[in-house]
């Protein structure tokens, strides 16, 4: 298993790079920070970010939050999922621009079978350097120069780290065992990590406190007009007159809960499916191959099956789940022939909320496909009904019968949970039912997600 902490011994053999403060430099020379974003293909590539590992996968949020807090004016991340997790952050002020992709990310997925690379690229803006060691970008060595010289210079200062796997530089330079590389078509087929914003968590949660507040003045309002009718009308006693025959009066069918009355969550269960599908993906147990990963709001199902004839031992895959400390929450199944095992993860916490449609069947229809022509995905969706309670069985239909309409839907796409939020946060009434991450497919398809959207 590989072991997060050696990027950081190796890092004392390193001189001190660029951090992301305009002031700093590299190696004794001035770098200029005019761009903080470079053109491939047509696509705007985020760079100069400072990298970090990842402590704890499954809540990332405050160890990224730590961060920022302490460097002030940070305000733009990503998370990487690899074997050894980490997160690059950014400046908007530095010209980092909130969806933009990472280069170095894009780089580093693209070389993954590599143990370590030193690499750099001409670019129209001048000349991209970065450094990948044991599958992490080393901490601010992703930096753009705008010299040839100030990138040699850079280049040649890690060449005094022995052991590099592969080298990248232009072939004018005449290093030894080093090889030129197109960038636009090393990171072609690559997974986009883009860069998100923190403070859309900030927001939201000063608004729920806000909204609170505001409901429970409105209950103090209530309660203290109903106090003082009670108190001015009756003050005085009225006698009621007999009445000859008491009926007692019918009472009403109570009316069911909506369906949308009690939905789960979206962002915690967005958050519990993401985290855990992250870590179930970053294991590497020699001769068993990861399954589909299915999370529903009860829970995440999956499987390993044996990749390697003879291999893949029984003591591999328990061994493996011990040292990343699942065990205790990934409760593994065997089959008969010990070729294949199920894993399942319980969801016990996420909270059942309301969330009451505010969008007729025509606004639904035409967002889907809005959504559908921007982002160029073939977004899947139909009109259905329910009836709640359903008809009995000769056909008569229940008393306080209702129908209500909703659109299901199917999106399959490259895109992580995280940057589903936006699309999720949309819309109201919104029951996110299933998500599914196969690890074995092409990168585009990755993810899919299904449920559905309550009409007005």
């Amino acid at each position: 298993m590989p072991d997060q902490s050696t990027p950081m011994i190796l890092s004392e053999n390193i001189p001190t790079p660029p951090s992301l403060s305009p002031e700093s430099g590299n190696g004794g020379s001035e770098v200029q920070k005019e761009r903080s974003s470079i053109s491939v293909d047509g696509v705007e590539y985020a760079v100069g970010l400072m990298w970090q590992p990842l402590q704890n996968p499954d809540d990332p949020i405050p160890e990224i939050r730590e961060t920022m807090e302490a460097e002030p004016g940070i305000d733009l991340y990503c998370l990487r999922s690899a074997t050894s997790p980490q997160y690059g952050v950014g400046r908007k002020s530095n010209g980092h621009k909130e969806g933009e992709p990472s280069a170095a990310a894009a780089v580093a997925g693209a070389l993954a079978d590599k143990t370590s690379a030193c690499c750099v690229f001409k670019v129209p803006e001048g000349w991209w350097f970065v450094a990948i060691r044991n599958d992490l970008i080393l901490s601010e060595e992703d930096v753009l120069f705008k010299t040839e010289e100030e990138a040699q210079q850079a280049f040649f200062s890690m060449m005094a780290v022995p052991d590099w796997e592969i080298r990248i530089a232009p072939q004018s330079w005449g290093i030894e065992n080093s090889e030129e590389m197109d960038l636009a078509k090393l990171i072609k087929n690559t997974r986009k990590i883009r860069l998100v914003e923190l403070s859309a968590i900030k927001r939201t949660q000063i608004l729920l406190f806000i909204a609170i507040a505001i409901l429970g003045l409105l209950g103090g309002l209530i309660y203290l007009i109903v106090s003082l009718w009670n108190t001015v009308f009756t003050q005085e006693k009225i006698v009621p007159m007999p009445m000859p025959e008491v009926i007692k009066p019918v009472e009403p069918i109570p009316e069911k809960p909506k369906p949308w009355e009690k939905i789960p969550e979206t962002h915690v269960f967005l958050n519990k499916c993401w985290n855990n599908s992250y870590q179930l993906s970053s294991i590497t147990i020699p001769g068993w191959q990861l399954g589909m990963v299915s999370c529903t709001p009860k829970g995440i199902m999956t499987s390993w099956s044996k990749s390697w004839n003879p291999g893949g031992r029984i003591a591999w895959l328990k061994a493996a789940l011990n040292e990343y400390n699942l065990s205790p929450r990934v409760s593994v199944q065997l089959n008969d022939t010990g070729t294949n095992a199920t894993g399942s993860v319980s969801f016990t916490d996420i909270p059942l909320v309301a969330s009451v449609p505010t969008l007729t069947e025509t606004q639904i229809r035409e967002s889907l496909t809005d959504i559908a022509q921007a982002t160029n995905l073939p977004i899947q969706f139909s009109k259905q009904t329910v009836l709640d309670p359903p008809n009995n069985a000769d056909g008569t239909v229940p008393p306080n019968q209702q129908t209500y309409v909703f659109f299901s839907f199917s999106i399959s796409s490259s895109y992580t949970p995280w940057e589903w939020r936006t699309f999720f946060d949309k819309f109201s009434g919104l029951d996110l039912q299933k998500i599914e991450f196969n690890p074995s497919i092409d990168s585009t398809n990755k993810w899919k997600y299904e449920g559905r959207i309550y009409a007005k």
